[in-house]
């Protein structure tokens, strides 16, 4: 069968569109931040600006919610409709959403694009307390409502009202009255090789190299037009491989981690052989590479349900264990849940990051995904109800689980292998005078002393 764009896509994104459409002509511009794409909760941000007095646009940091709910429809979300209001018939998760952002310090507004009979109608309401409270679900019923006036809720534009009515419920983005501990997820390099190797071969492939040599032992490598790269000098430590792989009489180069980074050939491939060290340090420490994803997942057995991993949490180190991979049912859908990371090595001028992100893996049977729309349908959902500190919470514990209790990330031991050590400190953090306001929950002081008695702590990723 052939794909179809659904109806309900198409009015929605034209009232997303008309909304945009609203903030751009107003005076002064307001500027719209859309989401990413997807069919799940809020749609994007708002900003408003100010003129300089050289009359430039200036964004505020002033920042807004939006969620804008669409129809074309008189059976709709539309309900109890008079000539001067209506209401919109609220969900139960619709308001548990709105709160969870109103919890943490921002406002929503809920923006009603009434696309019947070719109209372009738009209301607007900022969701309140008394709405919420109002909004409650009684008894059996399975939706709430949230009234609105013709009136007062409608947008107009050209109106240019918009500051007036709604400009006391905008958030500032930045606050300078408290500081931060930046974490991020860029992990860097305590270690690593300084230099490579390389020496022609008279296989183009491993295959071909392992169909031939049987037994021996082998450094890590990779193949790369008829020539093998490693990280140490196979002459000296696996002379038997190097005899067996290489061309007759030929001579193995170096290359210094100066010349590797002047050069994005050289780049790569050190790149593509390190990932060579770090998926063999992943399967240590029980995870398995999907390659569709490209991400490393918690490996389950087949006769378990679940996984479960030991380490300390962040705030008190307190001993526990984390549960890593279950199984869940909702309606129809049956999945195993892992989580799972994304790795990426990157050269920051001449020195050596690795670039963590968390992020999950679902799959039918242990091994193989979900479809594509069941995997965004449900991260999202995890994603819309993981805060500032559940980031925080999800970079320490990767750092535990590879750490394993010491100051360092061991990849790779080679001291008695003659061979460079190949490990990645702590995660880089850094103090900034400026706060941001949706985390406004204090979270626990690092290790070092905070800036002063109003830090907070925040999670950037890259």
């Amino acid at each position: 069968m052939s794909k179809i764009v659904r109806a309900s896509h198409i009015i929605a994104e034209r009232g997303v569109n008309v909304f945009a459409d609203y903030c751009n002509r107003h005076n002064p511009y307001i500027i719209w931040r859309e989401e990413t794409k997807n069919d799940f909760g809020i749609d994007g941000e708002i900003e408003l600006t100010e003129k300089t007095d050289d009359g430039k646009t200036k964004p505020t940091s002033r920042i807004l919610k939006v969620q804008v709910k669409s129809t074309e429809h008189d059976n709709s979300y539309m309900i109890r409709e008079t000539e001067d209001s209506f209401c919109f018939s609220a969900s139960e998760s619709d308001l548990e959403y709105w709160n969870n952002y109103r919890r943490f310090g921002y406002e929503v507004l809920l923006v009603i694009f009434d696309g019947r009979k070719g109209n372009e109608y738009l209301y607007c309401k900022k969701i309140t307390d008394i709405d919420v409270a109002l909004s409650t679900k009684k008894g059996r019923q399975k939706a709430a409502p949230i009234q609105f006036s013709k009136i007062d809720n409608h947008l107009t534009t050209g109106s240019n009202e918009f500051l007036d009515r709604f400009a006391s419920s905008f958030k500032p983005r930045l606050n300078h009255s408290v500081s931060e501990i930046i974490d991020s997820n860029l992990w860097p390099f305590r270690s690593e090789p300084r230099w490579m190797y390389s020496f022609s071969s008279r296989f183009k492939n491993k295959k071909a190299l392992f169909s031939e040599i049987q037994s021996g032992i082998a450094p890590y490598f990779i193949i790369k037009d008829s020539f093998i790269y490693t990280f140490t000098d196979a002459r000296k430590g696996f002379k038997e491989f190097f005899d067996q792989a290489s061309e007759d009489g030929c001579n193995c180069q170096e290359h210094r981690f100066n010349d590797i980074v002047s050069s994005s050939t050289l780049k790569n491939y050190y790149v593509e052989l390190m990932n060579a060290y770090i998926s063999d340090f992943m399967r240590r420490r029980g995870m398995w590479w999907q390659k569709d994803y490209k991400r490393y997942y918690f490996y389950l057995k087949e006769d378990q349900q679940e996984h479960k991993v030991s380490f300390k949490t962040r705030k008190i180190a307190k001993e526990t264990e984390k549960k890593v991979v279950g199984y869940y049912e909702y309606g129809k859908d049956h999945f195993f849940r892992h989580w799972a990371i994304n790795v990426k090595i990157v050269f920051i001028e001449n020195k050596l990051y690795l670039v963590l992100n968390h992020k999950y893996l679902f799959t039918s049977d242990r091994r193989t995904p979900i479809r594509p729309d069941k995997i965004t349908k449900y991260t999202n959902y995890i994603n819309s109800r993981t805060y500032n500190d559940g980031v925080l919470d999800e970079l320490h514990f990767w750092w535990y689980h590879f750490a394993k209790n010491n100051t360092e990330w061991m990849i790779f031991d080679g001291k008695n292998l003659q061979h460079p050590d190949i490990s990645v400190g702590r995660p880089i953090c850094f103090d900034v005078p400026f706060g941001i306001a949706m985390d406004s929950v204090r979270s626990s002081a690092k290790t070092r002393p905070p800036v002063n008695e109003n830090s907070q702590q925040l999670a950037i990723f890259l």
